[in-house]
């Protein structure tokens, strides 16, 4: 796309907020979407320090954290009381790789469709990676609008690349750095927070683009192939998207995918320089796993996390799809199965050299559904190396700086926003125990995910 703006994605019938639900046997009547409440001796996640605090109190008033510790009195405020005895509380969770009218435009589908799906999920915030911008803003509205049936939406530009672009639908061809400024310009005015750089952008356009996005206070994110991970970092690129935007570049055979080498003196050289830089390292297993290297695999395919998505999701996601993006699925599966495991080890060496890990999923991506792909991609980067803790303050604090947002959200401390996930089994013990959500409070209500559900479409 040049110069133009082609609406895909466009939000038809808003569907309308759920209402506030009370935790059962905590309060004898259901009370309102913006009532205060009182959460006490709960075990409050610190995602700043990666450890739960036990026999905590939280007061929620209106759509903020009013007050968290130990000293906090009953009488204090007026608010609907919870036990939390038993329970663990979270920050809301973020999908720091999705995406809002690509994909969805090949499903036939608008971005506000997906969002309840998110947010019953504990996801309360999504970072957009490359959308068609009117469209984007179109969801982003629906969700401002609909807060207790949305997560929050941070929007991102096109896809800037060369000529031609990829992806039509949201792709933007840039070939000169003298066209930079005034595109950059126009992006910062529609209200995005990052700039997506892609595959064929020429490093020299990549650069300005950094230039211009920092200088209008933007940060710049890239799935790269022409512009080298070492010389993006050097210009200051914020954040590089896929593991095999690093993987690709420490191969022994530059056209085989499969020939990542973690033992090599380039991949030594490039995993320093990540963790020097405090770039961040937004792995995406989850599209690795369910588009790319397994689609074809039986149990990708019939994942029991699959079977709530709308048909028409479910539809384009058909391998036999004549619209359906291609994968990476071929040769032999051992040898795929070989190359996702390097990817998750080659995680585990960032993390390990002190990279700042993402926790993203490129959700709507075929097989990656939108919220509870999420907890699937912080089981993977469990077995990647990473602790629970350390995955968890990855998904809440580390993804809010990401957004340049982590003064609002990305933590359970007063003056936040009452983004919050009450969850019914320890999530430092099992991570898998993030599934087992009680209530998801966004903007301050206490909201039942199945609720959240009826929202969604089938």
């Amino acid at each position: 796309m040049n110069r133009r703006d082609f609406l895909y994605g466009m939000s038809g019938a808003l569907v309308g907020g759920a209402r506030a639900l009370p935790v059962e046997g905590a309060v004898t009547e259901r009370p309102d979407a913006r009532d205060s409440f009182m959460i006490s001796n709960v075990s409050v996640f610190d995602s700043a320090r990666g450890v739960l605090v036990p026999d905590q109190t939280v007061v929620i008033q209106d759509d903020v954290i009013a007050a968290v510790g130990t000293g906090v009195r009953d009488d204090s405020f007026d608010v609907t009381r919870i036990d939390g005895r038993g329970k663990y509380l979270l920050p809301g969770l973020i999908d720091a790789h999705v995406h809002l009218s690509h994909i969805l435009y090949q499903s036939h589908m608008t971005g506000d469709e997906i969002l309840p799906f998110f947010l019953a999920h504990g996801v309360t915030s999504v970072r957009s990676t490359g959308d068609n911008v009117p469209a984007q803003r179109l969801v982003q509205r629906h969700a401002e609008r609909t807060p207790h049936t949305s997560p929050r939406v941070f929007m991102a530009s096109f896809l800037i690349g060369g000529s031609p672009a990829h992806h039509p639908d949201v792709g933007w061809s840039l070939d000169k750095p003298e066209d930079v400024p005034e595109f950059v310009a126009h992006m910062a005015a529609w209200g995005v927070t990052t700039l997506k750089l892609y595959i064929n952008v020429a490093p020299e356009v990549g650069r300005r683009v950094i230039e211009e996005g920092h200088r209008h206070g933007l940060m710049v994110a890239g799935h790269l192939t022409s512009y080298h991970p070492s010389d993006a970092i050097r210009d200051g690129i914020d954040s590089l998207e896929h593991i095999y935007t690093v993987a690709d570049f420490i191969r022994r055979d530059p056209d085989d995918r499969h020939s990542v080498d973690l033992r090599s003196d380039a991949a030594k050289r490039l995993i320093d320089q990540i963790a020097e830089s405090q770039v961040f390292v937004d792995p995406t297993l989850m599209v690795f796993w369910g588009t790319l290297f397994f689609v074809d695999d039986p149990q990708v395919i019939e994942h029991a996390d699959n079977a709530s998505m709308p048909r028409r999701l479910l539809d384009f996601w058909h391998l036999d799809n004549p619209r359906r993006l291609d994968s990476f699925s071929s040769g032999p599966i051992a040898v795929r199965r070989g190359t996702f495991q390097t990817y998750m080890e080659l995680v585990g060496l960032l993390h390990r050299a002190g990279a700042r890990v993402l926790v993203g999923t490129d959700a709507p991506e075929p097989q990656v559904p939108p919220g509870s792909s999420l907890h699937h991609e912080m089981e993977f980067l469990v077995q990647s190396g990473m602790s629970p803790a350390e995955v968890l303050s990855a998904a809440t604090l580390v993804n809010a700086r990401v957004l340049k947002a982590d003064d609002r959200i990305g933590s359970v401390t007063p003056g936040k926003k009452a983004d919050l996930v009450l969850l019914d089994a320890n999530p430092l013990t099992d991570i898998r125990n993030t599934r087992r959500i009680s209530h998801v409070f966004k903007d301050g209500a206490a909201l039942l995910p199945a609720e959240i559900l009826t929202a969604a479409p089938r």
